[in-house]
C-alpha cells in the first residue's frame, strides 16, 4: 500500500521519473502542433517575400616581390610585389578602404538606386532600370543620409519627382541637372529605353555606401594556397555584385600602379627641381669662374705663372744688362771729362761705337801729330776742335743712351715688379680658382648622378608591374540566402522548442506544490497517504456504487487511515483531524468524502469545528445550530445537536453552530472533551473539520483530541514554503499521526499519470466526444 511506501524512515528524495515528465509534456503536444504550425506558416510567408541573397567571388593574385633582372641590377622599386604575412594581411585591409571604395561607388554610381514598386516586396532594378542616376553635389554631405522619391513618367524627355506619400511633385528634364532639397542630381534616360510606370528612386550619401559595402565585401586568404587572396560580396542582385567586385579589383591594382607611380613621379619632380637648381648653381659658377678669370686676366694659372717666372728672370737679366751699360755708359761719360782713350766694343749702340771710335781716332791722330807739332799747330788746333765736337757729339749721345737706358731700366723694374706681384698673386688665386673648379666638379658629378637617376626612374616608371592579377572574374556561385531548408527546418524546431522552453521555465518558476513528489523532496519524513484528483463533476461528493477515479482515490485515502489507526490498536471511536495551511485548500471537501468513505460499513459523524469559518452548510442541508450551541448551553445530552446527513444513514453531522467570538475557549472546554469521550462510545469514526492552523490557532486546541491529523495540500495552489511550515506544526505540536493528503491533482501529477485509476473507471455514463472538443479540453 501507499502508506507502506511513504512512511518509511530510511525514504530519500523521489529520483525524477523521465517517462513521466515526458508524458507531462505529451499531453500538452496541442500546443507543440500549433506552435510549430504557426511557425512552419510563417516561415513560409517569410520565404515567400524575402529577397534572395546571392554570393558572387573574384580571386586575385598578388605579385611577390622578387629580385631584380641583372641588366637593371642597380635600380630599385621596379616590381610592385608584398613579401611577407604580415603585408600580405595589410593587403586585405587596403583593398576594402575607403578611397577604393569611394572610386567603385563613383564609377557605378552606386549612390542613385531604382526600385520596382510593390505592395510587400520591392526589388531592385539595376541594369532593368531604363534610367540611370547620379549625384552631382551634395549640399551638406555630413548631414544628408538618403532621400527616397518616386519616378514616373511625365513625356518622352521630361519626368516627375515625388515624395514617397506622393507631395511636392516636380516635373524635371532627362540629361539635366535637378535640384532637390539635399543637393543636385541628374537623371538620363538609357539609349532606346522607356520609362513605361512609375519606380522608386533611392539617394544616398555616397560614404553611407562606402560604410555598407565596406562592411559586406569580405576579404580572405586561402591557407596554403600562396599569394592568392579571396573577396566576397553578398548581394540581391548578382549583376550588381559582379560589377562591385570587377571594379573593385580593377581599381585596386590601379591604385597600387598609381602608388608605386606616384612614388616614381615625385621622384622624378624632385629630380628635376634638383636639377634646375644644380644648373642654376653650376652656370653661377661657371659664370664665377669667367668672372674671376676676367678680373685677374687668367687663362691658364700654371701657364701663366710659369710665363711670370719666366718673363721675371728675364726682366732681371735685362736690368743687369741694362745697370751694366748704364754703369758702362756713365763710366765712358765721366772718361771723356779727360782727354784719354774710350773703351770700344763694350756692347754699345752702333752709334755711340762709331762715335767713340771716332773719338779715338782723333784722339790718337791729335797725338801722333802733337809728338810733331806744337799745339799751336794749326791741324793740331784744327784736331783739337774736331774732337771737341766729337767729344761734345758723344758726351750727347752717352746723355741720350744712359736716358734710354734709366727709361728701359725703369720698364724693365717695373715689368720686374709686375711679374714679382703677379708671382706672389698666384697663390691666392690659384687657391680660390681650385675652390670654384671644386664646386664646378662637386655640381657637375650631382649633375650627372640625378641625369642617370632621372633615366632611371623613367625605366622604373616604364616597367612598372601591376601588385596584383585577377585570377578569376566575379562570378555567382548562387543563393545564400534565405536557406530554405534552414529556415522551415528551423522554424519548425522553434516551434517545438518554443513551448517547451515556455512549460518548462513555468516548471521552473512554479514555486507551488503540484505532486507527490514535490512534498516528499521538501520533507522526506511525510506521509502522503492519499492524492485526490481534479473532480470533473459537479457532485464534489461520492456517493453509493461510484467507481470514479475521484471516489475510488478516497477509497485508498479510508484504507491508509483505517491501517494508522489499526497500528494504534484503534478499532473503534478514532478521531481524524482534517486541517489544511490556508483556506480554499479543499479542507472541507476531504473532510465529507473521507467520512463518508468511512460511513460505508462503519458509524461516523463529522464534527464542524471551524467555528469562525464554517463550510459544512455547503455540501449538508441543515440549520446553524450545532458544536457552539450545544458548549455554550447547559444540556449535558449532545443528541438534540446531531442530525442525520442524509447522504448516507451511517453518517451523522454535528454543525459548527453560531460563530463564537472565543473558539479557542470553548474548544478548550472540559465539556468539549466530554463530547468527544462520549460520541467515541458511539461512533466508528469521528471526522473534525477543523480551521486552517496558519490563519487562526483553533485547530491547536484540537491536535491532543486527535488520533490522525489530516493535512490537506492543494496541487498547484499550495506554497511550498507552507509544507516548511507544516512540518514546523508536527514538530512543535509532537504529532506522530499527521499525514498528509494531496488535493485536486491532475491526472499527469499522480503517480499513475493518465492511467490513475487503477481500472476501476466506469464508462458507461459518459459519452464519447469529438476529436476537436478533446483538442480544446487539453488546450
Amino acid at each position: 500500500m501507499e502508506l507502506l511506501e511513504n512512511s518509511a524512515p530510511e525514504r530519500r528524495a523521489t529520483p525524477i521519473n523521465i517517462k513521466k515528465e515526458i508524458g507531462r509534456y505529451l499531453l500538452k503536444w496541442p500546443w507543440f502542433l500549433l506552435s510549430m504550425l504557426l511557425f512552419y506558416t510563417a516561415s513560409k510567408i517569410y520565404l515567400r517575400y524575402a529577397q534572395p541573397q546571392y554570393y558572387t567571388s573574384t580571386t586575385l593574385k598578388l605579385q611577390e616581390a622578387k629580385g631584380n633582372s641583372s641588366a637593371l641590377s642597380d635600380l630599385k622599386n621596379l616590381g610592385m610585389g608584398v613579401s611577407g604575412d604580415d603585408e600580405l594581411q595589410g593587403e586585405t585591409t587596403v583593398i576594402v578602404s575607403k578611397p577604393i571604395l569611394a572610386k567603385v561607388v563613383k564609377n557605378l554610381n552606386l549612390d542613385v538606386s531604382f526600385y520596382s514598386l510593390g505592395a510587400i516586396k520591392e526589388v531592385e532594378l539595376y541594369d532593368d532600370s531604363s534610367v540611370m542616376g547620379s549625384i552631382i553635389k551634395l549640399d551638406n554631405p555630413n548631414k544628408f543620409w538618403q532621400a527616397t522619391y518616386t519616378l514616373s513618367p511625365a513625356s518622352s524627355n521630361s519626368y516627375f519627382l515625388s515624395d514617397e506619400d506622393g507631395k511636392n511633385k516636380k516635373e524635371y528634364k532627362y540629361n539635366q541637372p535637378a535640384k532637390l532639397p539635399f543637393g543636385t542630381v541628374l537623371l538620363k534616360l538609357k539609349p532606346d529605353a522607356a520609362l513605361s510606370g512609375p519606380i522608386k528612386v533611392v539617394f544616398q550619401n555616397p560614404k553611407n555606401v562606402v560604410g555598407q559595402l565596406e562592411g559586406g565585401i569580405m576579404v580572405s586568404l586561402p591557407e596554403n594556397k600562396g599569394y592568392l587572396m579571396d573577396v566576397a560580396i553578398t548581394g540581391p542582385v548578382p549583376k550588381k555584385s559582379e560589377d562591385i567586385l570587377n571594379n573593385l579589383s580593377k581599381e585596386y591594382i590601379k591604385d597600387g600602379i598609381d602608388d608605386k607611380n606616384l612614388e616614381a613621379e615625385n621622384t622624378q619632380n624632385f629630380i628635376n627641381d634638383r636639377l634646375v637648381i644644380i644648373t642654376n648653381d653650376l652656370s653661377g659658377i661657371e659664370n664665377e669662374k669667367e668672372s674671376f678669370k676676367r678680373s685677374n686676366q687668367i687663362t691658364d694659372i700654371e701657364a701663366q705663372a710659369n710665363m711670370a717666372l719666366s718673363h721675371a728672370d728675364a726682366d732681371t737679366k735685362a736690368a743687369f744688362n741694362l745697370n751694366t751699360q748704364l754703369d758702362l755708359i756713365n763710366s765712358i761719360y765721366n772718361a771723356t771729362s779727360t782727354e784719354q782713350l774710350l773703351p770700344t766694343d763694350m756692347g754699345l749702340s752702333g752709334g755711340l761705337e762709331s762715335t767713340i771710335s771716332q773719338y779715338n781716332n782723333l784722339l790718337l791722330t791729335k797725338n801722333r801729330v802733337s809728338k810733331q807739332a806744337t799745339p799751336l799747330n794749326p791741324e793740331i788746333i784744327e784736331m783739337t776742335k774736331q774732337i771737341a765736337i766729337v767729344k761734345n757729339l758723344l758726351r750727347k749721345n752717352l746723355v741720350e743712351a744712359r736716358e734710354n737706358l734709366q727709361v728701359q731700366l725703369a720698364q724693365t723694374k717695373a715689368q720686374l715688379n709686375i711679374a714679382k706681384d703677379n708671382i706672389n698673386k698666384y697663390p691666392t688665386r690659384e687657391k680660390v680658382f681650385r675652390s670654384i673648379e671644386r664646386q664646378q666638379t662637386l655640381k657637375e658629378q650631382l649633375y650627372l648622378y640625378l641625369l642617370q637617376k632621372r633615366e632611371e626612374n623613367a625605366i622604373t616608371l616604364a616597367v612598372t608591374a601591376p601588385k596584383a592579377k585577377v585570377i578569376n572574374p566575379a562570378y555567382t556561385t548562387g543563393i545564400v540566402k534565405p536557406q530554405y531548408r534552414n529556415i522551415i527546418y528551423g522554424a519548425t524546431a522553434v516551434g517545438f522548442l518554443l513551448p517547451l522552453l515556455l512549460f518548462l521555465g513555468i516548471n521552473v518558476l512554479d514555486t507551488r506544490i503540484n505532486n507527490k513528489n514535490d512534498i516528499l523532496n521538501l520533507f522526506p519524513e511525510a506521509s502522503v497517504i492519499g492524492e485526490i484528483p481534479v473532480n470533473a463533476e459537479k457532485n464534489p461528493m461520492v456517493h453509493a456504487n461510484d467507481f470514479s477515479v475521484f471516489a475510488e482515490s478516497f477509497r485508498i485515502l479510508v484504507s491508509n487511515l483505517r491501517f494508522i489507526l489499526r497500528t494504534k490498536n484503534i478499532y473503534k471511536g478514532g478521531v481524524i483531524l482534517v486541517t489544511s495551511s490556508v483556506k480554499a485548500e479543499g479542507k472541507t471537501t476531504i473532510s465529507i468524502n473521507t467520512a463518508l468513505s468511512l460511513a460505508g460499513k462503519s458509524k461516523v459523524i463529522i464534527l464542524g469545528a471551524d467555528i469562525r469559518n464554517p463550510q459544512l452548510h455547503r455540501f449538508i442541508e441543515g440549520e446553524n445550530f450545532g458544536l457552539t450551541d450545544y458548549l455554550v448551553s447547559e444540556d449535558t445530552a449532545s443528541e438534540s445537536y446531531i442530525f442525520p446527513s442524509r447522504l448516507n444513514p451511517n453518517l451523522d453531522i454535528m454543525f459548527s453552530g453560531q460563530i463564537a467570538p472565543n473558539p479557542n475557549d470553548l474548544l478548550e472546554m472540559e465539556k468539549f472533551h466530554e463530547l468527544l469521550a462520549s460520541l467515541k462510545t458511539k461512533y466508528d469514526y469521528i471526522v473534525l473539520d477543523s480551521a486552517p492552523v496558519m490563519l487562526v490557532s483553533d485547530t491547536l486546541s484540537l491536535v491532543d483530541n486527535a488520533d490522525v491529523v489530516l493535512y490537506v495540500i492543494k496541487s498547484e495552489f499550495t506554497e511550498r514554503e507552507m509544507l516548511a511550515y507544516a512540518a514546523d506544526f508536527k514538530k512543535e505540536n509532537n504529532i506522530k499521526s499527521l499525514a498528509f493528503v494531496l488535493n485536486n491533482v491532475k491526472p499527469q501529477n499522480t503517480k499513475y499519470g493518465t492511467k490513475y485509476g487503477y481500472g476501476y473507471y466506469s464508462y458507461e455514463n459518459h459519452k464519447p466526444k469529438a476529436w476537436w472538443q478533446k483538442l480544446f479540453k487539453k488546450i
